[in-house]
């Protein structure tokens, strides 16, 4: 059941007059629930975690935490983390963060990070829409009004010859890159190397030999044969190879990373700064790939850009997000500087998930604007939410 639409006027609550001036009282926010509703377009649907934090006078902040797992994310947002923050100020996002990451801690791992993830964004949110600002001025400012996009697909059952097709599709619609999956998830070098080189070719050739073209291995490989492909993608002028080996094997990424030209990139199934760190202190990426909807949300994600700009690294974001996650990765994107080449634009995932929004978020000429509204800038439609959850 969703619940009813706030009634709140989104104006900041701030003096009239200068001498009335606010308590710090009358400006808190205090969190009265934190509700987590899986959208389904269907049984067979896995689901959209759809993260709510309700304050008392009915305003609400929304997120998205990753779908990858929606109903284990539902009952940690709403038995592991909604008691803790009940009762706390929506504006004080680092004590909400820092009670939900250190209360965990005999639970912690990916799957609390996720959840803690869609509650951080939505915390963003709704301390945005209560001070009247964009999340972005609570993460330091805008420093860039639109941000660049590549357009990523992922699927690996399309053969060549589609590949080519949609890739060179995305390029007149004015995107600068393509990402393409190769290898197999996981797959222990399952797949052939020649099948790999005809899958990059085949999309070089359609795209021509100025755009982007960055590639996914999704832990395809093992490290020898990880470094082989690498050069191979290095004479088709690959922009940056993304998770070659299994992501838990960070000696052996840096193996791959110092045997390359090539940036190698990873990030998407880490999470915290203390996993990033280890990251960079091994050497295992030359670009970063946190995600706000699994890394810890935007908090979390602000502290890992800066982790990497010490060590000189820029941030490419992972994100299948299309709606709210969206979103949050365009504040993020607007608010951190070394976001300096393009971020990912999910195409496919845009033609099926992007209908929760009243105005959905779409590039133009292979650039995002960024929302300027107060918090993430963004609508719910409400009766398509309503329609979802069932």
């Amino acid at each position: 059941m969703v619940n009813a639409r706030p009634t709140h006027s989104h104006r900041p609550r701030m003096a009239t007059t200068i001498d009335r001036i606010p308590t710090i009282e009358e400006l808190q926010v205090k969190i009265r629930d934190v509700t987590c509703t899986v959208l389904r377009r269907s049984p067979q649907d896995r689901g959209y975690p759809l993260v709510r934090v309700w304050g008392e006078d009915g305003l609400y902040g929304i997120g998205e935490a990753s779908p990858m797992h929606p109903d284990v994310t539902k009952v940690a947002v709403e038995t592991q983390l909604k008691p803790l923050l009940v009762g706390m100020d929506a504006r004080n996002l680092e004590g909400c963060w820092e009670k939900m990451y250190v209360t965990t801690y005999k639970t912690r791992g990916q799957g609390t990070s996720i959840a803690i993830s869609g509650v951080d964004q939505a915390l963003h949110d709704l301390a945005g829409k209560a001070l009247g600002i964009p999340v972005y001025q609570l993460l330091g400012g805008k420093y860039r009004d639109r941000v660049r996009v590549y357009a990523s697909y992922m699927s690996r059952d399309l053969d060549d010859e589609e590949y080519a097709r949609r890739a060179a599709e995305a390029m007149q619609g004015g995107f600068s890159g393509v990402k393409i999956k190769i290898g197999e998830r996981y797959g222990f070098d399952a797949k052939d190397v020649s099948q790999d080189e005809s899958l990059v070719a085949a999309v070089r050739a359609a795209i021509g030999p100025r755009a982007e073209l960055l590639v996914d291995a999704n832990s395809g490989y093992s490290v020898h044969t990880a470094i082989k492909v690498g050069r191979m993608l290095e004479r088709y002028g690959v922009f940056h190879y993304e998770e070659p080996i299994p992501y838990t094997d960070l000696d052996g990424m840096a193996e791959v990373a110092a045997a390359l030209d090539i940036p190698v990139a990873v990030g998407e199934q880490q999470h915290t700064r203390y996993d990033f760190k280890d990251i960079l202190t091994k050497g295992a990426a030359d670009i970063l790939q946190p995600d706000v909807t699994k890394c810890g949300g935007l908090s979390e994600g602000k502290k890992i850009a800066s982790l990497a700009d010490a060590f000189g690294k820029y941030v490419t974001t992972h994100t299948t997000t299309v709606s709210v996650g969206l979103a949050a990765h365009l504040h993020f994107w607007a608010s951190t500087p070394n976001c300096r080449y393009a971020q990912e634009f999910n195409v496919v995932a845009s033609r099926q998930r992007s209908g929760i929004l009243k105005t959905p978020l779409l590039p133009e000429g292979g650039y995002i604007q960024v929302p300027d509204g107060p918090g993430l800038g963004v609508a719910l439609d409400e009766e398509a939410v309503e329609r979802l959850a069932g």
